[in-house]
């Protein structure tokens, strides 16, 4: 995230590895929250809410505010568990979907299975995800229940199956009906990247549509350098999140809800970060 030397120079760079970094941090943080089939209480929970060293309680956006409408109230303890969240992502903004949320790992795989042919384009606008989970904060007042943290949620249900993969193989009881649905909704999610994909995290996903409204905030952002753009678009084709990024050069930065830096323009751009950069200033 340094800043680019001249940007008309054409001396070759070599690409920042963004996308295995990703995956190393991806990783990193899924083995964290394994070690606790361990005893090993690093990281307790799932990504939906945790603790962290036994002492720091943590909660997602999404889920807390859904939480809060089931309630009809906010507790204390929520409070403080989501706020730790919610500044973290106020730096880094919808990051979360790039560098945290085991989907875009399972995703990417199900991409190598799809023929080269182009894919489809998603039957709805990014903007129908707001009104889901404006539908999904409305059910929950007036159920009562938080239906999608509960049972709908992607990170939800990867937890839950990998806790009753542990939870087989330790030869201790578990719910099959519960780890039947949670393996049923995962199949749904991949099946539906397979023919439309970044269909959930574009245009669906309430927790993504959440992290995204912090782009517009976030002190993360991306940096475009005056340069000789040759108008490729290689940036716009490798992004999966149909960022358009070529036509926002002029302004000198982007701030795009559907945006995950997870830095594949960065890569793809033939001046390698000279021109686009990811850059908390």
């Amino acid at each position: 995230m340094s800043t680019a030397k001249d940007p008309g120079t054409k001396s070759p760079g070599r690409a920042i590895p963004w996308t295995l970094l990703r995956r190393l941090v991806m990783l990193a943080i899924l083995g964290l929250f394994m070690l606790q089939y361990f005893e090993v209480k690093l990281l307790v929970g799932s990504l939906t809410g945790s603790t962290l060293l036994g002492q720091v309680k943590l909660l997602d956006v999404f889920a807390f505010i859904e939480i809060s409408a089931a309630a009809k109230g906010v507790s204390l303890i929520m409070l403080t568990a989501v706020l730790p969240v919610a500044l973290l992502y106020l730096v880094l903004g919808r990051a979360f979907c790039g560098w945290v949320c085991p989907m875009d790992l399972l995703f990417s795989l199900v991409d190598k299975l799809r023929p080269g042919d182009k894919p489809a384009q998603p039957p709805l606008r990014p903007q129908a995800g707001y009104w889901l989970a404006g539908g999904l904060l409305l059910a929950a007042l007036v159920t009562s229940l938080p239906l999608f943290t509960n049972y709908l949620s992607h990170l939800t249900n990867i937890f839950r199956t990998i806790a009753g993969g542990v939870f087989l193989a330790a030869d201790l009881p578990v719910e099959p009906a519960v780890i039947a649905w949670s393996l049923l909704t995962l199949l749904a999610l991949l099946i539906l990247q397979y023919f439309y994909p970044r269909f959930w995290c574009r245009v669906l996903c309430p927790v993504g549509k959440t992290y995204g409204l912090f782009n517009q905030v976030s002190l993360l952002k991306l940096r475009f350098n005056r340069g000789d753009c040759e108008g490729c678009e290689l940036c716009e084709h490798k992004c999966y999140m149909g960022v358009k990024i070529v036509r926002n050069l002029d302004q000198g930065k982007l701030r795009d809800p559907n945006c995950i830096y997870c830095g594949r323009c960065v890569e793809g751009c033939r001046h390698k970060g000279r021109l686009i950069r990811m850059s908390l200033k």
